[in-house]
């Protein structure tokens, strides 16, 4: 995989933005204002499923106004130039029908480090499908690109989850993502009481699970 030039100058988000990839069963894009109603039908195909691992589901997006003002929150994030931006949240959506399935993005991003984290979500309807680690697998490749390939040129992606979201942690430990540390009891989980952080890393030049069939848009 081609990657950017090394460099100690810190990370600077390409201008444009890159505008999207996909590979032969997703495409990963920015949420649209169109997408409200759409991303409120995937939070409720289940939304008490979603928790108790990401509790903003039952505090917001439970309305189409509710998903639009937090797809403009977003646009706003994505855009910011003072300070930099740092957060690029990323719809995933069927190749083939364009319905939506799922949200992921590059997250708190340690500028000089050139480095992001990546989060994740999947409709309950679409789970067990193998389609969200597809989805990450390109958002990683996507990310390790450099801007010239339409890239973000990031050296350095983690994942962060509880130890006991079995599901989210089968996601970087199937990709071949390395177990960096266990923060222990550094969570509270609602229902459950603190639970363990784990922490997983990938290096740019350590990275091979780019998915078949990925394609960069432009």
């Amino acid at each position: 995989m081609a990657s950017g030039t090394d460099s100690h100058t810190p990370w600077a988000a390409p201008s444009p933005l890159p505008s999207g990839c996909r590979t032969e069963r997703v495409r990963l894009r920015y949420w649209q204002p169109a997408d409200a109603p759409a991303m409120l039908q995937a939070l409720s195909v289940d939304r008490p499923g979603f928790l108790p691992w990401l509790p903003w589901t039952a505090t917001d997006n439970r309305t189409v106004e509710e998903c639009g003002a937090a797809i403009e929150r977003q646009r706003l994030k994505r855009e910011r130039l003072d300070p930099p931006a740092d957060d690029f949240t990323i719809a995933i959506s069927d190749a083939r029908s364009g319905d939506v399935l799922g949200g992921t993005g590059l997250h708190r991003i340690i500028h000089g480090a050139h480095e992001a984290e990546i989060g994740y979500w999947m409709r309950a309807d679409r789970r067990r499908q193998g389609l969200c680690q597809e989805a990450v697998a390109a958002l990683v490749t996507w990310a390790f690109r450099s801007p010239v390939e339409g890239g973000w040129g990031l050296r350095r992606i983690h994942i962060r989850c509880a130890s006991l979201n079995a599901a989210s942690r089968q996601v970087p430990q199937r990709l071949g993502f390395v177990h960096e540390a266990t923060l222990r009891k550094e969570r509270w989980v609602d229902g459950l009481g603190w639970d363990d952080t784990l922490v997983f890393g990938m290096l740019r030049d350590e990275w091979r699970g780019e998915p078949a069939g990925l394609t960069i848009e432009r």
